[in-house]
């Protein structure tokens, strides 16, 4: 089977990769809301597992993809701490793109779309996302992609505001096709939030005239290959948060995240996903209570795995586990927890 097939059969069965970021000492739910939460399930785009296969309109240049999923899952440990609250959630996306060709070799893309995650009854995880995504990209000379994207997303906390952003991500990533089947990609974005109800801390705590923003500058490398029926990739990413909350610096650190993941297509119908990987976060301003001459160091790892299986020709159903597990020199900071889901996918 060429790579092209394997590749577009792979596609629409990539999970969601639940990306862990920093954990404060203070049990502030706003707080941990903001820094853990929203990525823990939002990820990255190219990471979202609701980003499926084209659907091309009969007689039309341009081609569409909607997708509608609905997925029930338990989390137990919502906020990431020592407490371990426990709760089941409810989960609802909607995503609908569109591509157009300017030529033989460049397409415009766009996107919008929605995602809502209820909890039960940790309400303060509760959040609902707005996403408002372009950009291009085209065929370079040597099997290159070029692409280039711009991508707004509005985020809201129901029993939180202090969590809530306006976010704008922007970037360049490059991709590959070597030979034998193998392919890596490098990828530089900006991460910029602006935080509308939250005001930053100055270097004594106090609250400032000025809101909280953070801008985040990540490169990112892959590499891997397709095979017969299943694709490996080996991944690297490094990042630095920087935000201008002084009091201790309390969000200026430094992520180095290190993994592999792989596909495998069982039948025709159905395929297993699995992937690891190992997070090192340093912040040199967070200073530990019993040694302020010393930083908090994290060092966090995940594992997932994934069955998927098409019900229908357009409607997947999938089951996922997640479990993550963080080490720390601040012993507050110590938390493992896990996540099982299962969700419906319609594309349309």
């Amino acid at each position: 089977m060429p790579h092209r097939e394997i590749m577009n059969k792979l596609l629409p069965l990539v999970p969601a990769l639940f990306l862990i970021l920093i954990f404060p000492f203070s049990v502030n739910a706003a707080d941990i809301n903001e820094e853990q939460t929203t990525e823990k399930y939002l990820g990255k785009s190219e990471e979202k597992a609701y980003k499926k296969v084209e659907t091309v309109k009969e007689g039309q240049r341009y081609t569409t993809k909607l997708l509608a999923a609905a997925i029930q899952g338990y989390d137990n440990n919502v906020f990431l701490d020592p407490r371990r609250v426990q709760d089941t959630f409810s989960e609802a996306i909607v995503d609908a793109g569109v591509s157009y060709p300017l030529s033989g070799r460049w397409d415009v893309n766009g996107g919008i779309s929605a995602h809502n995650i209820t909890y039960w009854k940790a309400t303060d995880a509760n959040l609902t996302e707005a996403d408002l995504n372009f950009g291009f990209n085209g065929k370079l000379p040597g099997n290159l992609t070029l692409t280039a994207f711009n991508d707004v997303e509005l985020v809201e906390y129901q029993a939180n505001a202090d969590g809530n952003y306006l976010g704008d991500k922007v970037g360049l990533a490059l991709k590959q096709k070597l030979p034998n089947n193998f392919f890596h990609s490098l990828r530089y974005e900006y991460f910029y939030k602006h935080y509308s109800d939250r005001r930053a801390l100055d270097a004594d705590g106090v609250k400032s005239a000025h809101k909280r923003e953070d801008g985040r500058n990540t490169v990112y490398y892959d590499l891997g290959v397709y095979l017969k029926r299943s694709m490996f990739k080996v991944f690297g990413e490094y990042y630095y948060n920087n935000s201008n909350d002084n009091f201790l610096d309390y969000y200026d650190y430094e992520s180095l995240r290190l993994g592999s993941s792989m596909i495998y297509l069982l039948t025709d119908k159905m395929s297993t996903s699995f992937s690891y990987y190992r997070q090192f976060r340093n912040y040199p301003g967070r200073t530990l209570l019993e040694d302020p001459t010393r930083g908090e160091k994290d060092r966090t790892w995940v594992t997932s795995a994934s069955v998927f299986y098409d019900i229908y020709k357009n409607a997947t159903l999938g089951l996922s586990y997640s479990y993550r597990q963080n080490l720390s020199n601040n012993p507050t900071q110590k938390y493992s927890g896990s996540i099982t889901s299962l969700g419906l996918y319609c594309r349309f």
